[in-house]
């Protein structure tokens, strides 16, 4: 048979290899490795395609490739086994590869495959030993009574594969020319790998870029600390890069919480007790696990380091100083701030563009992870949910918590009522696991701890923050931000903590940074904000925000017209939100003339930017603008620019752009229009 021109779609199977030992080997007989890694692939390729298969993908040793039925990918693999184990190999032991066969429906784009299914043969093959052919229920179904003579399945029985959710009934492949004797599963109830890692109801989706990038700080460094908001997602990815671990580190992998601690004396006891460690067979409890982690080579994941950082640093120095072989990857909303440490910033889960194209939106983490959570409730992702299900996770920010408390919502709700009632998300979205800490159960109670957390002049900080819209940068913050408790040159120290607190979003670019606070944050802080200063204050600091924008915009104008030009329009457009919540402040507060102030210095930029809705605001205010110092007209407010900008410039609804509409300029414009009549 010959590969198919086009990948299989639909339901599939998957086989997935990879040679065992294959790192050890290339560092000890690298000119020999090179030799069998291109028979090995040879072998593999001509198995896989003479029985139909298609490869669409290695990676190193390892092949992935789909077939239309899983006899066909059953075919290849024991073929691929008997032309491996008959082969003589040029380095010192014989190449052995383990393979999985798992199969299910899967999204196929730009002939690759993406899915739970994908990772669930990936993690079925990373369990076996070299030589042996795994299988999951749903592939051993399809090949009863469609083996070849001599060929069988053993049910190995259930077995938690490393991803800490539901087990998966293993069966081993059996034919007279694989060897039939291996060692038990690398799997999580394997009781030859130490761990205590628990078993988690939910699957784990995505994150398969994160997942890479922390093996390789995991490979490269002694602490990893994973950083981001209350309900990105951080504990799970720790447990979930350490379940992967898990036989690479002889003496086991072990989880810590600290979220219950109130103390940070208590690290020491906790730690302890998770490794086992018997503190009357020590001289003392204090400092015990560090002298039982002296000789071991583990992996330790300590949860939720947050609100006891000081204690939490100084224990892990411990451990790098006098434990060599111990590797920690941490939690915390901050970096732990010590010697050796990586920082690894989690981020939001990825999200569907705005075209709302239907391969986009599969592919997001967000909305697999929404439609995963979903199933419970009679819920697919189809043509017509897809859309609302893209819109309610962009506004989410791809937070996972939030996420997975409005896919709950669906058990008594519409998706389109979710959708709805977002704008109240901190009522809306609550029920969370009853299983997890109090603050992970809501939406609310996940931010407000975090809050809670925060020093006064960083709370009072952050409550600021909100005023602006869509970002904002140093000077801007400076600007909002100076109080009586707060210098104007504390401002950035304080915004560089948030950062750290992962509270605020730092965007770099080549030349500058910008800011931004996630939608929910920002939320939350508004009220918190209107809680702590009233409805005065906070019109107060509205007010300065837009007279923040208008000194920006005044500044603009007459450089909108020389050699910075670019520059100026590219630093507009970033503020565009803010300016545009200045013009709406200054009409709420009828103060006219300066959103005709605002829209004479805007004049070029939205012209050249199509911002129409600027009109909306300039009509009614050259109508309502006061005469100035006893002027019998309405004062130069009226007759400047500002007034120009409403009464000659009209829009264009259909070709949606800007076009003059009287005047000079004007008739010149009809005239075009009437050499060029437009189609239609």
């Amino acid at each position: 048979m010959t590969q198919p021109v086009q990948p299989p779609s639909g339901t599939v199977t998957l086989l997935f290899t990879d040679i065992q030992g294959s790192t050890r080997l290339w560092e000890t007989e690298p000119e020999q490795m090179a030799v069998a890694l291109r028979q090995h692939d040879e072998v593999l390729r001509s198995s896989i395609e003479g029985a139909g298969g298609y490869v669409f993908k290695t990676v190193g040793d390892a092949f992935c490739a789909a077939f239309a039925t899983a006899p066909a990918a059953a075919t290849a693999a024991l073929a691929a086994q008997r032309e491996l184990g008959a082969r003589a190999w040029p380095t010192s032991r014989p190449i052995t590869v383990r393979m999985g066969l798992h199969t299910g429906v899967c999204e196929e784009r730009d002939r690759d495959y993406f899915g739970p299914v994908v990772n669930r043969a990936a993690r079925l093959e990373a369990v076996a030993h070299g030589g042996q052919v795994l299988a999951s229920r749903a592939t051993a179904e399809l090949l009863a009574g469609t083996l070849p003579d001599g060929a069988s399945l053993r049910d190995l029985g259930p077995h938690r594969l490393k991803d800490l959710g539901r087990a998966e009934q293993v069966f081993q492949l059996e034919a007279p020319h694989l060897p039939t004797s291996f060692p038990p599963l690398a799997s999580l109830d394997n009781a030859e790998l130490p761990n205590n890692l628990p078993i988690l109801a939910s699957e784990f989706v995505g994150r398969q870029s994160e997942l890479e990038h922390i093996r390789d700080l995991v490979r490269a460094g002694r602490l990893i600390t994973l950083t981001g908001a209350g309900g990105s997602g951080k504990t799970r990815l720790a447990l979930q890069a350490a379940a992967e671990q898990i036989g690479r580190a002889p003496d086991g992998v072990w989880l810590v919480e600290l979220a219950p601690l109130t103390d940070g004396g208590q690290i020491d006891s906790v730690v302890a007790a998770a490794l086992g460690i018997q503190d009357h067979a020590l001289p003392t409890s204090a400092g015990a696990p560090i002298q039982a982690l002296t000789g071991q080579d583990t992996l330790i994941v300590l949860d939720n380091c947050e609100h006891l950082i000081d204690a939490a640093a100084k224990f892990c120095d411990q451990v790098i100083r006098h434990c060599p072989r111990v590797r920690i990857v941490a939690t915390s909303r901050e970096p732990l701030g010590i010697d050796g440490e990586r920082v690894y910033r989690v981020p939001s889960l990825s999200l569907p563009g705005e075209s709302g194209a239907a391969e986009e939106v599969t592919a997001s983490d967000a909305v697999r992870l929404f439609a995963e959570r979903a199933r419970n409730y009679d819920f697919s992702l189809d043509g017509q949910s897809a859309p609302l299900v893209a819109t309610i996770c962009r506004r989410l920010d791809g937070i996972p918590l939030a996420i997975e408390l409005a896919a709950a919502r669906l058990s008594s709700m519409s998706l389109k009522q979710v959708a709805d009632r977002l704008d109240q998300r901190f009522r809306l979205l609550t029920g969370g696991s009853s299983n997890a800490m109090p603050r992970q159960q809501t939406l609310q109670a996940t931010v407000e701890w975090s809050f809670g957390l925060l020093a006064g002049p960083e709370r009072d900080t952050l409550r600021r923050l909100t005023m602006f819209s869509g970002g904002f940068d140093l000077e801007a913050a400076e600007a909002l931000c100076t109080s009586e408790t707060v210098d104007e040159f504390d401002v950035a120290d304080l915004l560089g903590s948030l950062v750290d607190k992962s509270l605020v979003v730092a965007d770099h670019a080549a030349d500058s940074v910008r800011y931004r606070l996630l939608e929910t944050i920002r939320q939350y802080g508004a009220q918190d904000l209107l809680r702590a200063l009233g409805d005065e204050a906070v019109l107060a600091l509205r007010t300065r925000h837009a007279d923040y924008y208008l000194k920006l915009a005044q500044a603009a104008g007459p450089r909108l017209l020389g050699p910075d030009q670019a520059s100026w329009l590219h630093r507009l457009d970033a503020e565009w939100d803010n300016l545009r919540a200045a013009f709406a402040h200054f009409a709420a507060e009828d103060r006219a003339d300066d959103v005709i102030g605002l829209a004479t210095s805007l004049l070029r930029f939205t012209l050249s930017r199509g911002h129409a809705e600027v009109l909306d605001y300039a009509r009614p205010a050259v109508r309502r603008a006061r005469p100035r110092d006893g002027q019998g007209c309405r004062g130069p407010a009226y007759t400047g620019a500002g007034a120009q900008h409403a009464r000659r410039v009209a829009w264009d609804r259909r070709g949606r752009r800007c076009r003059p509409a009287t005047g000079r300029a004007g008739r010149r414009y009809r005239q075009r229009t009437r050499r060029r009549p437009a189609a239609g």
